[in-house]
């Protein structure tokens, strides 16, 4: 049976750029044929020969304090403001009408800008590093700011994000859980990035030249909005209507970490899934704003790659780069509002400095001046280093193209794989439940500078951390910190990874590669060159590449130019799931969540769209997270976060208990592999649980909370998913939480659940499996979702350990002792560090 899509339609646009702060001045800046590329006075300090398009002229935030202005970076202040012109474009700006508006934030250079004047020995800004110094905090902030409440995801696949972030967008809308979503992309040009492309030597002598002239790319900053909205939805209101989404694709070229597949592969893979997705013939295509970053390596692979698909045929192409610049993350949303205000007057914006093509171009490159033609259906693509593509298929005139449809599917969990301090692989996470024993262990970190062993290095050269946020930690009279970790068990990696030289793996890839092989070996699964397109993943991380960003950081100082160029693509988020799909040579859709505490849960959320509407066959879901201690240590301080446990005792780590002190930190991977089950059926496959349904909702208190409207978010995010699972509060048999144990969060989480459930919240066993492995942030809501897993397969619910009484009242708290009972339908829950919630729904598959 086939389901028809929603009509997508986009209602509102907002843009900061280097040509124009606002969408009037943007327009007539791409009318103008401006380029705003020039001489980079900030960052020839470090480099000779700089170009950049940069945002030069003050932003005003009117609608907020200077002293709130003071404490948040410009990815935020971006995000925020982009965010609010899309919205006010669109006629979105009622209370009622942005309560349930999700939100998806592509970032990039995120968490970067308080840091900054440590390699500079500049004034650390205190207040920005508390409330930006955690990667998902710029979604938070720009939610909050906005008054959204209906979820929000953070996309980092850097030069995808955005057009990856508006295809996530398009998938939440299909699945009715709000009429209106937004899709934000921001990014301003840090040091960091700069210097990896400068010091890779991809950067333009002048303004680049895409197709054309000497090759070299050319980076810019700024950011950009939409609003996606239901043609119903639009209508019924008499929004202004900019175009229709048709459909889009992501892929992997799983080839290298920073050059594109040469023959375009990846790039003409994801152009044709894009095209079948929409229901939409190349043939149909009037014309590619396409990646075009002015580099031999992407405008060779994207020529080939153009036409493979289009068969040499005469589509007419151009690039809005030279314009202002590659935004990173934020450039397939900026790119798609310069097509959305030029298009519609039936004009082609031109490549500018475009000269002679290149000896490998073949294409019809549109130089220098508009052409006048008339555009109906068009593409968008972009790239990015690790593989990622994306390609989005819009139309200027709506409902003029048939719906696309799909086949939908029931999705299950075929495959699950894991590591931690339990050790690998499901036998081995279900013993650790089954012995309760304590596997953390007791590490002592200097703190002294003058060590050598100092593991927190150049961050505590900052005399502003160390004496104001580090003092916090508690030390012995050596000047020694003691911590309490779940790191890890010891294993061979070799041995577990075949075939795979682990040298080259950071710690954090290193843990996801393990947990997908031992997911891979329990569905009996195998990849190969004939399959290798329908397998995919979405990743969600917390700190992501800890290990990498500290060592890429760190070697920028005294002197940029001496930077790790080796730790720059390893050092972006997208990295994690993009080298695991190139080892397996999985070619399939590729994303990378940073959303933060449990953004493994919206990685099987996502996972789960991509099966149910049929448009991947296979997809490896779940989380992951290194412990890089110093780093860690240094990165929680400055976040101010209050909940870290710094006890010696291994108990001490009790969620709900009302002696909660906090979590003891963990580390380690889960992923499972959804499919079908029609097709799991077939093959014979075990099937370890079914997703009936989700939601997800964010709260409002502050930046950094867990206070009233979180728990209203939570609750909004269990009825969104008993809703979507059909199923009846009596049918529930377990309950799985994912709080990190402090009192503040615990409280928020389970008044949320006593909120969503009502009275029967009581009858309901309730438990948590983050005190057996310690908190693994994002990992943790893959790690606890596997435990309903062994729930449902043992018929025993696992106490929540070390507890000895819970805090709040009304609540069936499992304790002391496993309690053997049937699961056949659990209710797993996540809220992150600052106030987004998650709810899923699974059940026990049948036959």
């Amino acid at each position: 049976m086939h389901t028809q899509r929603k009509r997508i339609v986009i209602t509102g646009v907002g843009i900061c750029s280097a040509i124009g702060q606002d969408k009037p001045s943007f327009t007539q800046g791409l009318r103008n044929c401006q380029s705003a590329i020039a001489s980079s006075v900030e960052f020839n300090r470090f480099f000779e020969d700089c170009y950049a398009a940069q945002i030069t002229d003050p932003i005003d935030y009117p609608e907020l304090s200077s002293a709130l202005v003071s404490t948040l970076d410009r990815v935020s202040l971006w995000g925020y403001k982009v965010g609010l012109e899309a919205l006010k474009d669109a006629g979105l700006t009622e209370p009622r009408q942005l309560k349930s508006m999700p939100a998806m934030i592509a970032v990039s250079g995120a968490a970067t800008e308080p840091l900054m004047p440590v390699i500079s020995d500049d004034e650390v800004p205190l207040a920005m590093l508390a409330n930006t110094g955690n990667y998902g905090s710029a979604a938070a902030i720009i939610t909050n700011l906005l008054e959204l409440e209906g979820g929000y995801e953070v996309i980092a696949t850097a030069c995808t994000a955005s057009t990856n972030a508006l295809g996530l967008g398009f998938d939440t809308l299909q699945n009715n859980k709000s009429e209106q979503v937004l899709i934000v992309g921001s990014e301003p040009l840090y040091l960091p990035t700069f210097s990896g492309f400068k010091v890779l030597d991809a950067m333009a002598d002048g303004p680049c030249s895409p197709f054309s002239a000497e090759p070299g790319m050319s980076v810019g900053e700024g950011a950009g909005a939409l609003v996606l909205e239901s043609y119903e939805s639009a209508m019924g209101r008499g929004a202004e209507i900019y175009a229709e989404i048709l459909g889009y694709a992501t892929s992997c070229d799983a080839y290298h970490e920073t050059s594109p597949e040469p023959r375009g592969e990846g790039a003409s893979l994801v152009m044709a899934r894009a095209l079948a997705n929409s229901g939409v013939s190349a043939k149909e295509i009037d014309y590619v704003n396409v990646h075009g970053t002015g580099t031999s390596a992407n405008d060779r692979a994207e020529t080939a790659a153009i036409n493979k698909v289009f068969e040499h045929s005469p589509v007419p192409v151009s690039s809005t780069k030279p314009y202002f610049g590659h935004n990173i993350s934020a450039a397939g949303v900026m790119e798609m509002v310069a097509c959305l205000v030029t298009l519609p007057e039936q004009k082609i914006m031109p490549t500018l400095n475009f000269l002679s093509p290149r000896d490998y171009v073949d294409l019809n490159v549109i130089g220098n001046n508009f052409i006048d033609k008339d555009v109906n259906v068009f593409m968008k693509n972009n790239y990015a280093f690790g593989g990622n593509n994306c390609s989005v298929i819009s139309a200027i005139n709506v409902g003029e193209h048939p719906v696309s449809n799909y086949q939908k599917r029931q999705v299950v969990v075929t495959g699950v794989g894991q590591i931690s301090s339990l050790g690998i692989g499901i036998e081995a996470f279900k013993q650790g439940l089954a012995e309760s024993l304590d596997r953390s262990q007791l590490i002592q970190c200097p703190l002294k500078n003058d060590q050598a062993q100092n593991p927190l290095h150049w961050l505590t050269q900052s005399s502003d951390i160390k004496n104001q946020m580090l003092k916090s930690l508690p030390t012995d009279d050596l000047g020694n910190f003691n911590v309490r970790v779940n790191s890890v068990a010891k294993f061979n990696a070799r041995k577990v990874l075949r075939g795979v030289d682990t040298r080259k793996l950071h710690a954090v890839s290193l843990y996801t590669m393990t947990a997908l092989e031992t997911a891979l070996s329990s569905a009996n699964l195998k990849i190969n060159k004939h399959n290798r397109d329908e397998f995919g993943i979405v990743l969600g991380l917390s700190k992501g590449p800890q290990t990498a960003i500290d060592t890429f950081f760190s070697s920028m100082k005294p002197d940029p130019n001496n930077v790790r160029t080796s730790e720059f693509p390893k050092a972006l988020f997208n990295s994690v799931a993009s080298s695991c799909a190139t080892i397996k040579g999985m070619r399939g859709y590729n994303t990378t969540l940073a959303t933060g505490h449990n953004a493994s849960l919206g990685a099987v959320i996502q996972g789960y769209e991509v099966v149910r509407q049929n448009i991947q066959p296979y997809m490896f879901v779940g989380g992951a997270d290194e412990q890089a201690l110093g780093f860690s240590l240094v990165m929680n301080a400055a976040a101010n976060d209050i909940h870290a446990n710094y006890q010696t005792d291994g108990d001490s780590f009790r969620p709900y208990d009302h002696q909660s002190k906090g979590y003891i930190m963990g580390e380690g991977a889960a992923l499972m592999i959804l499919e079908a089950k029609e097709g799991a059926q077939q093959r014979g496959a075990t099937m370890y649980a079914q997703i009936l349904g989700y939601g997800r909702a964010n709260g409002n208190d502050s930046f950094n909370s867990n206070g009233p409207s979180t728990e209203q978010a939570l609750a909004r995010a269990i009825s969104a998913a008993l809703d979507e699972s059909g199923i009846d509060l009596s049918q529930l048999d377990m309950i799985c939480g994912t709080s990190h144990g402090s009192k503040e969060n615990g409280q928020a989480e389970l008044n949320g659940v006593k909120l969503g459930l009502g009275d029967m919240v009581a009858t309901i066993p309730l438990t948590n499996f983050n005190s057996y492995f310690g908190f693994s942030e994002s990992a943790s809501g893959s790690l606890n979702l596997l435990g309903v897993i062994l729930a449902m397969q043992e018929s025993v619910i696992y106490p929540v350990k070390n507890n000895q009484r819970c805090f709040v009242d009304g609540i069936d708290l499992v304790i002391n002792e496993p309690r053997a009972t049937p699961v056949n339908n659990a209710l797993i829950v996540g809220i992150n560090q600052s106030g987004n919630c998650y709810a899923i729904i699974v059940s026990k598959p049948s036959p």
